[in-house]
């Protein structure tokens, strides 16, 4: 089957079709809806045709920057905007005059360009006065976390006629306007000009705003003056060939139903969101957990190892460089690590030790660089750190024994009264696939971990069953401090789906309750069970009204490979409006509601990728064996029986795969193979050798 002829690839010629979003589907609140290029990142005002505000440029930040255009003394009203990753179009009418306006972030710059076009519809030429509310201090920022950054040290403003400059010890912010000499009036903060707009005809405007170093930034806006329509094009000529290039190491995807098409784009605009390049950073480039509108410019080793998968086809060198960063925070003691400093920041979460095992695991399986094992740091090699990790926790001087994760509510963070820690269930049993990824790592760098981790795993689950096993309920208990038993209905004990640690029977159980009366709505998954009284709306990320973004496509991806594709589906047909209708996906989203989580600064998030990972790996059944080899075995849902990649890239090869009427294609380096679906294939790949 010839991929083109059968389905429509997408063209990655122009992003706005790529990623970009009509704002009649947008339903992300205006405080939360924002631009970034890897520079800079700023809240767009949706509802005016003229509005932004903050400026957040890492280590430079504005976070009560306001600029507010008014046309005839008026804010003009967005009847129609469209959003893409760096840009934001929008349009309005006021007085005979239709406005329209695209805000975009110049590439490789902290800076903008707001072009402002204003065509007359009268019979008579229009003198348009436009005036500009400017507000807001900056400062440097060194401490970049979770929260978006404060910083409103106040400015001096300097009027240089064409330039306008608020400066103060830290830095400056740059306004510069097209329309010549403008009039500053600082008592009221107003920034004015004015320009004369023939009868039928249309005018430009344009302004550019860059923050950063004094003198540096000023020269910069008055560079960026001479001709800011080319600014504008080449940094959209450059996106475009950014997306190109991610494209270029993630397979191009293709759907007969249009909105799996939507998700799978959607899901992976996240590598581009979540990339810095700062000079400043210690990492170039940096993948940041958030990006947009400043919140989380940090890397959380939970977020950013849900991508364990993409992340080795998307960006190995900077994989590497990630993991060896989070290896010298101290991951029993940090989640995360600051881009400034490098330095570990936040208490230690136990879901760390699963993470970075798994991030050298695909990383290693998907590259074939098995020397990354041997490399030192601090003094030990990678594989070594691997085995530290992987049995954190395990009293080795016993029998295969519980780990007593303890308390903090470190692993789910719930808000109420109700717990979920100590000796955890889910945790525990995921030890189960860590030691035997550890042992396959093991075996590749020919080093020994003094400990059968095999034999051990298969010990653990033994102990796991026996002491947190709930035959009557179907369910495993947790075990508080005392050792006494609860039942916690969370979604997270569908991680352990398709990881060996349990029985067939345990796992046909398991899945059993995926349904409507426990976790299941109409717009998605529940991160706990209706039936738990844990349950609270509220809380969407891991106390029931929805779930962690990168949550239910991870469980899909498992159920996939489990052998559960029905259960599968049905999840994902439920979460398929993620990608119609938000430009980007943050924290949580809502299970029950067409809604997200908007009580926090994460509001894209690097784990999004997650999405992506599932359709590859998951509904394509690619996987990788431990010996290196790799099986394919695609189950295209019901609601889009054809399906296509093109361009998956593993360890040299080129991978394509396309179903249709019952069978499957599989393309290799130009040799075509057929099966019918349901027969796993292997390819004719060498395997990664495990000396």
């Amino acid at each position: 089957m010839n991929l083109t002829d059968e389905l429509h690839m997408p063209s990655t010629d122009d992003c706005i079709g790529m990623f970009g979003l009509d704002g009649e589907l947008d339903i992300l609140d205006e405080s939360h809806f924002g631009i970034v290029n890897g520079h800079l990142t700023t809240n767009v005002l949706k509802s005016k045709v003229l509005s932004f505000r903050t400026l957040f440029a890492p280590p430079f930040a504005s976070s009560d920057f306001m600029l507010e255009g008014r046309i005839f003394g008026e804010a003009v009203k967005t009847r129609k905007y469209t959003w893409m990753p760096s840009e934001v179009h929008r349009e309005g009418a006021i007085r005979g005059v239709e406005v329209s306006s695209a805000i975009t972030l110049i590439e490789g710059q902290r800076a903008a360009v707001l072009s402002i076009q204003l065509r007359n519809t009268t019979d008579q030429a229009a003198r348009v006065p436009l005036r500009f509310e400017i507000n807001g201090g900056m400062d440097y920022v060194t401490d970049w976390v979770f929260i978006r950054p404060t910083a409103n040290k106040p400015c001096q403003t300097m009027d240089r006629g064409q330039v306008l400059v608020r400066r103060n010890d830290t830095g400056e912010i740059v306004l510069g306007s097209t329309m010549g000499k403008m009039t500053w009036e600082g008592y009221a903060t107003h920034w004015s000009g004015e320009v004369t707009v023939a009868a039928g005809k249309t005018g430009s405007v344009y302004l550019v705003v860059g923050i950063g170093p004094k003198e540096q930034t000023e020269q910069s806006v008055r560079e960026l003056l001479k001709d800011p329509a080319g600014a504008v094009g080449r940094s959209r000529k450059t996106w475009n060939e950014r997306a190109q290039s991610l494209l270029e190491r993630l397979p191009r995807f293709a759907a007969a139903d249009k909105r799996l098409e939507k998700f799978y784009y959607r899901s992976i605009l996240h590598f581009l969101l979540n990339r810095w390049d700062v000079p400043e950073f210690v990492l170039r480039p940096f993948y940041s957990t958030g990006s947009v509108i400043g919140g989380c410019v940090c890397c959380y080793l939970w977020d950013f190892g849900e991508g364990w998968e993409l992340f080795p086809l998307v960006d190995p060198p900077a994989l590497r460089e990630h993991v060896k960063a989070f290896l010298k925070t101290d991951l029993t003691r940090h989640f995360s690590f600051t881009p400034m400093s490098g330095a570990g920041w936040g208490p230690w979460y136990p879901i760390n030790q699963e993470k970075i095992v798994f991030l050298i695991y695909y990383y290693v399986q998907f590259t074939g660089d098995t020397g990354f094992l041997r490399e030192l740091l601090n003094d030990k090699p990678i594989i070594q750190w691997v085995v530290e990790h992987a049995l954190y926790g395990d009293r080795l001087e016993k029998g295969a024994n519980l780990i007593d994760y303890g308390g903090g509510n470190h692993h789910l963070e719930l808000r109420r009264e109700y717990r979920y820690d100590f000796y955890l269930p889910d945790l525990n049993l995921r030890r189960y696939p860590i030691y035997l990824a550890a042992e396959t790592l093991c075996r590749i760098a020919q080093y020994s971990s003094h400990v059968d981790l095999r034999d051990r795993a298969e010990k653990l689950k033994k102990v796991v069953h026996d002491q947190l096993w709930s035959e009557k309920d179907k369910w495993w208990f947790f075990r508080d401090f005392k050792g006494s038993p609860h039942l916690r209905y969370t979604m997270q004990m569908f991680k352990v789906i398709g990881g060996g640690g349990i029985s067939p029977d345990e796992e046909k159980a398991l899945v059993g309750h995926i349904n409507e009366a426990e976790f299941l709505s109409e717009f998605g998954m529940h991160s706990m069970g209706k039936q738990d009284p844990a349950y609270d709306q509220v809380d969407i990320d891991n106390g029931g009204g929805g779930a962690y973004t990168s949550f239910p496509p991870q469980i899909i991806e498992k159920l996939y490979k489990a052998g559960y594709p029905e259960t599968a589906e049905d999840i994902f047909r439920r979460i398929l409006w993620w990608g119609e209708r938000l430009p980007y996906w943050g924290d949580s989203l809502v299970a029950n509601l067409m809604d997200y989580r908007k009580d926090t600064p994460l509001q894209n998030t690097i784990g999004s990728v997650a999405g992506a990972q599932s359709i590859i790996f998951g509904m394509f059944g690619v996987q990788i064996q431990p010996d290196g080899k790799i099986v394919v075995n695609p189950v295209p849902p019901s609601f889009s029986p054809f399906i296509a990649i093109r361009g998956l890239r593993i360890r040299g090869h080129t991978i394509d795969i396309s179903t249709s009427n019952g069978t499957y294609e599989v393309m290799v380096d130009g040799c075509a193979q057929k099966k019918k679906i349901g027969t796993p294939l292997i390819l004719p790949i060498k395997p990664l050798r495990a000396s």
